[in-house]
């Protein structure tokens, strides 16, 4: 597994470094952009050029430090500010704590991550964090909802495999990276639209030499920022892949994490208010809905995605006849058609084949839509589906347990009446007493 994080870095070191240069070049071309634009002499020369690139690399630096040290300092708790997500209260779901503290111990991390609820019915998770001890998972309340306790553990399993794999650090470094890019190259783009043109006539340079200049600076700009998110997106798609494996690893159960990506998969709810920016951290890709449903996935639409197909990842999960890195591979190029591994052959080398566990939980799945069974599971055919409700004996607790975690999180106090009634009153209720609307008895309201 080492090996595999050491590859996984050396990957990343190469990918940001020429993000680097991408950034930097578009520095450049903002320096030159604005000689030509923002000037004051109307003579541009070669050595107001070079030094006008000079400033816009250094501005690029400056950009990209700022945004950085903001990372690194309070990275992780922007990016759960940025996605509306709640502290998990202290004993508020306990098989989520319990879940979380297993996948952890598995995964052999130092401590267990932080845990965070975002209020929203669709299913869903992702990770963030620099490092494994300062890390943090965030669900849905809709994924505690709808997911059972074999499912929730393939979900976490795959999530501490993004920390364990360092996958959170480099989608932080990455986007920075990106959106210092994309800062640079709008402002570029504005003094280009806006901007006062002035006369280049006496420049040392001929008009045809300013205006090729100009037009490949201009170039640059728009496509630099569509170059960093293919080069983001050609990584992020094998990291999926490569969590998939490991959360299977962690749990010995691969139909668990699948059944969870039919449901992610097939849930008809939109998390609307998911943040562009950090919505590739997501383990199906929240945005993505007509995408997925609509089978629109083609060369360039996948290129352009930071997740392989869901419907990809659940056939490849089904046909595992193992637990284990080498069962996964194999699987990968049977569904793939491909004779090429996902991981590194040297890496699968010495790999113990590892049994899969029978599962702790059953559930009816009552009359699946346009699905095929295989290894026990539902496999949707891409076309858009009309979900099914998936009914078990744990739903409605499921249920209110995700609900109660937000009131408890809001500092609702929590009251229960001899009849059963359940009250959650706010922290900023005045009164001292409520009467139980079923049997009218009185009930004593602390606020403290």
């Amino acid at each position: 597994m080492w090996q595999q994080i050491a590859l996984n870095k050396r990957n990343s070191c190469i990918l940001l470094t020429i993000m680097l240069l991408v950034l930097l070049s578009v520095g450049a071309s903002f320096g030159i952009l604005t000689s030509y634009f923002l000037c004051i002499d109307d003579n541009v020369s070669i050595v107001q050029i070079i030094h006008s690139a000079q400033n816009g690399i250094l501005i690029a630096l400056i950009v990209w430090i700022i945004l950085f040290l903001v990372a690194v300092t309070n990275g992780k708790n922007a990016i759960l500010a940025l996605n509306q997500a709640y502290k998990l209260p202290k004993e508020s779901h306990r098989i989520l704590e319990n879940v979380v503290e297993e996948m952890s111990i598995a995964a052999g991390m130092p401590k267990p991550p932080e845990i965070y609820v975002i209020d929203t019915p669709m299913p869903n998770a992702f990770a963030t964090g620099l490092t494994p001890k300062n890390s943090a998972i965030a669900v849905t309340t809709g994924l505690l909802t709808e997911l059972n306790r074999d499912e929730l553990q393939g979900v976490i399993a795959h999530e501490i495999a993004h920390i364990v794999n360092r996958d959170t650090m480099y989608m932080i470094y990455a986007g920075i990276m990106i959106g210092s890019i994309v800062l640079l190259s709008d402002y570029g783009i504005r003094y280009f639209r806006h901007g006062s043109f002035k006369s280049t006539r006496r420049s040392s340079m001929s008009g045809k030499s300013d205006i090729i200049l100009l037009v490949i600076c201009i170039v640059l700009m728009i496509l630099a920022p569509v170059l960093a998110q293919i080069l983001y997106f050609s990584i992020s798609q094998k990291r999926e892949y490569l969590a998939d494996a490991c959360a299977v690893q962690y749990t010995r159960y691969p139909q668990g994490l699948a059944t969870a990506l039919m449901k992610i998969y097939n849930s008809l709810y939109v998390f609307r208010d998911a943040d562009k920016i950090t919505s590739a951290m997501y383990i199906v890709h929240p945005l993505d809905y007509e995408i997925q449903h609509k089978n629109t996935y083609s060369m360039f639409g996948n290129l352009f995605s930071t997740h392989p197909p869901t419907e990809k990842r659940i056939e490849i999960l089904s046909k595992m006849a193992g637990a284990d890195f080498n069962a996964y591979n194999e699987a990968f190029k049977k569904v793939s058609h491909s004779r090429k591994n996902i991981l590194k052959r040297e890496f699968l080398h010495g790999v113990q084949p590892l049994e899969i566990v029978t599962p702790k939980h059953k559930e009816t799945i009552i009359n699946p839509t346009n699905a095929v069974f295989a290894a026990g599971m539902m496999l949707t055919t891409g076309k858009q589906i009309q979900k099914e409700k998936i009914i078990d004996e744990d739903f409605k607790i499921r249920k209110r347990q995700a609900e109660n975690i937000i009131w408890k999180a809001n500092d609702y106090i929590f009251k229960e009446c001899s009849c059963g009634t359940k009250f959650k009153i706010p922290q900023e209720y005045k009164g001292q007493q409520i009467k139980c609307p079923h049997c009218n008895s009185i009930i004593n309201v602390e606020n403290s």
